[in-house]
Order: structure tokens, then sequence, then C-alpha cells
């Protein structure tokens, strides 16, 4: 009986001593080669306001409907990565004599989504293609760097949220408009948006663009002498 219990119990010690290795093992493994849990929050759009956007020029209004979006293009800021709206927005109008920032949303490497220029009024992001296309510029230069998860997964959900309320039907990069003539949103970037495209149920390509382009002589006449017409596209 002696032998037995001895025989028993060290039985099992060994069993006990191979499930806490075995434990400290996954330990291991989950402290070392665990993906990090997500920083992002819930989808917060920052707004204008609070991210210090200066006030557009008088001139952009909509003279009459607002505009109807049929399709999402794609940009890369073609910056560096700690650029942010306000930059971005001072180039457009100062640099470029935009009346606004030329982009509707602007998304940061973190997974910050950015209000841009105002729905109501057609973007400057595309040239002789803005009628009825929204931009959306992740900002960073996706021909050299990687977009982020963080930043995929908020222009995933920013599209899905656009949807609801507009009538899009095709997404496509700024250089699908504009082949041979600029490498936005950069070949990192649109490597990703058929695929993105198809998970939305959106067509991708530029077949959904109707027109007509518009055209600043239908524009209120300018608060300043000084001013020029809008540029139509950011170039980069």
């Amino acid at each position: 009986m002696t032998f037995n219990f001895l025989s028993n119990r060290r039985i099992l010690l060994n069993l006990l001593a191979v499930l806490a290795a075995i434990g400290g093992l996954w330990a291991l493994y989950f402290f070392f080669f665990r993906p990090p849990p997500t920083l992002l929050g819930p989808p917060v759009v920052i707004t204008r306001a609070e991210w210090g956007a200066a006030a557009p020029d008088l001139r952009l209004q909509n003279p009459k409907d607002r505009e109807v979006f049929n399709t999402v293009v794609i940009h890369h800021s073609a910056m560096p990565i700690d650029e942010r709206p306000r930059e971005i927005q001072q180039v457009h109008m100062q640099g470029r004599n935009f009346q606004d920032i030329g982009y509707h949303f602007l998304i940061g490497r973190e997974g910050r989504v950015y209000e841009g220029r105002s729905l109501a009024v057609h973007g400057a992001h595309v040239k002789e293609h803005n009628a009825g296309t929204l931009g959306i510029a992740l900002l960073g230069n996706y021909e050299e760097l990687e977009p982020t998860a963080e930043q995929i997964q908020r222009l995933r959900w920013l599209i899905s949220t656009l949807m609801a309320n507009h009538p899009l039907t095709h997404l496509a990069g700024h250089r699908d408009f504009l082949p041979g003539k600029t490498v936005c949103p950069g070949k990192n970037l649109a490597a990703l948006l058929p695929k993105l495209a198809a998970e939305l149920g959106l067509r991708f390509g530029t077949d959904g663009y109707v027109g007509p382009e518009p055209t600043p002589g239908i524009l209120p006449p300018p608060v300043s002498s000084a001013a020029d017409p809008e540029p139509v596209t950011p170039s980069h």
C-alpha cells in the first residue's frame, strides 16, 4: 500500500509539473508573440473646429443643389507622416489657391478620422473629375510606406457609414482617373483598393463618373480681386 501511494503521488506530481510547464509555455507565447491589442476606440470624426481648420474661401458655395456623390476616390497625402490636416489645408489654400482643403475626409496613421471639406460641395482632389467624387486621403506616403491596419479599418468604417447617406456605387484610386500622371494613392495603398471595394459591395473603377465637371465661372465673384479660380486637383 505504501509503495502504491508513493508511486501514485510521484505520478501526480509529474503530471502537475508537465501541466505547469505547458502553462508556462503558453504564457511565454502570449507575452512575446500575441499581437498587441488594438488601441482604436469607438469611431469618432474629429471636426474642423477641433483640428483648427481655417474658414474656407467665401466663394466655395454650391449655387444649386447639394453635391451628389457616387464614387469614393482614395488618396494619400504624400507628405511626412507627422503632417496634420492643418498643414495640408495651408498647402492647398496658400500654396495652390484652393478655396479650402481639397479632401472631404482624412485618416491619420493611428486611425483618427478628420473632417475636411464640406460634403455640401464638390472637392478639389481629382483633375477634371471632381463632380460626384468624394475624396478621402490617408495621411502619409504610400508609395514608400504601408498603410496601417488602423487606417484601413477606419477607412472601411468611414465608407460604409457614408454609403448609408450617399448613393455611392464605385471606389477608385486617384491614379485610376489619371493613369500615368500621378502615382497617388501610392502602390502600397492602391493594391488594397479592389479588395476593399468588393468587401463594401462597391464596383472598383472610374465608370461611376458622370460629370459634368464644375467650372469656376458659376461661382459667386471673389471677395478679393487677388483671388484666382480654384485649381481642381492637388499635384502629387
